[in-house]
């Protein structure tokens, strides 16, 4: 990675030394110097609102964002947000908490707002070459000394679906089950019909004979043949369960796709640190 496109704590205390430069930029992306009566918004001494010099109408930049009615500092936020951004791993409340120095609570609070504002909205389908697999995360069951138990272990778990598009991005969603229709409904509404699709020998795929789809036999240690295969999707599983286990530790089904939202969002941005956190910072601002 060069200089270039490298964002440290530097370079974050160099463009934001101060409130007032972050509620400077909060404005400037969200609102326009010039009011409709012909004055100029100003920023207000004291107060975090920019006021017209003509119409004396007053703006607050941060209402209807992520910072309305915070008592905590805008440096703040927007050094948790730069944390955020640069932690591909993720990063736990407790961990934002010490980093900051702010309660638990408060750190929670600016994790979920970040998390909450990452949901992807792209509506464009997936095309050309796309890898598809499932994983199971989560849930704690003994399967018995045989895998007796096996199912019973597996229904605790969350069924996640990932299709990556080869060169492109990745999206991820918890599915409800791990049957042919579920399968269906999730290729339908990400994978465009002309895509040609990757993926293993699981019987979840045999219904989509009539696409281009081509199979990896993992049953027989085949893990590659050629261009066939689904190793960045399982890459993207075996970083997703690692950080997971390592740095959330127990995760809810009920909270467990704003953080495949979060590791989605980063893998999609993983290749420039100045405008991943440029990105970030657009994206919680109009979330």
């Amino acid at each position: 990675m060069s200089r270039d496109t490298k964002y440290s704590i530097k370079n974050l205390q160099k463009d934001f030394p101060t409130d007032e430069a972050c509620l400077a930029f909060i404005f400037d992306t969200l609102h326009s110097h010039k009011c409709s009566c012909g004055g100029e918004y100003r920023p207000v001494k004291g107060r975090k609102q920019f006021q017209c010099s003509k119409c004396r109408f007053q703006i607050a930049p941060a209402s209807g964002t992520i910072f309305h009615k915070s008592d905590t500092p805008l440096t703040l936020w927007f050094h948790a947000i730069w944390i955020f951004s640069n932690a591909k791993s993720g990063i736990s409340a407790k961990e934002m908490e010490r980093q900051l120095g702010v309660t638990y609570k408060c750190a929670w609070r600016i994790l979920s707002l970040i998390r909450k504002a990452l949901k992807d909205e792209n509506k464009d389908k997936l095309g050309g070459d796309v890898e598809i697999d499932t994983g199971f995360l989560g849930g704690r069951h003994y399967a018995g000394r045989n895998n007796e138990k096996l199912s019973e272990s597996i229904a605790k778990k969350a069924v996640v679906n990932v299709a990556y598009e080869r060169g492109g991005r990745i999206v991820a969603e918890i599915a409800t089950d791990n049957s042919s229709e579920s399968m269906r409904g999730f290729v339908e509404k990400y994978v465009s019909q002309n895509a040609r699709m990757y993926t293993d020998s699981s019987r979840v795929y045999h219904q989509f004979n009539e696409r281009d789809i081509e199979k990896v036999n993992h049953n027989k240690r085949e893990f590659s043949r050629g261009t066939v295969h689904i190793n960045t999707v399982e890459t993207f599983f075996a970083h997703l369960k690692r950080s997971m286990r390592g740095t959330y530790k127990v995760l809810s089904k009920k909270h467990l796709q704003s953080y495949l939202d979060l590791f989605v969002w980063h893998y999609n941005n993983r290749h420039n640190d100045r405008e991943r956190f440029a990105v970030l910072l657009g994206t919680v601002l109009h979330a």
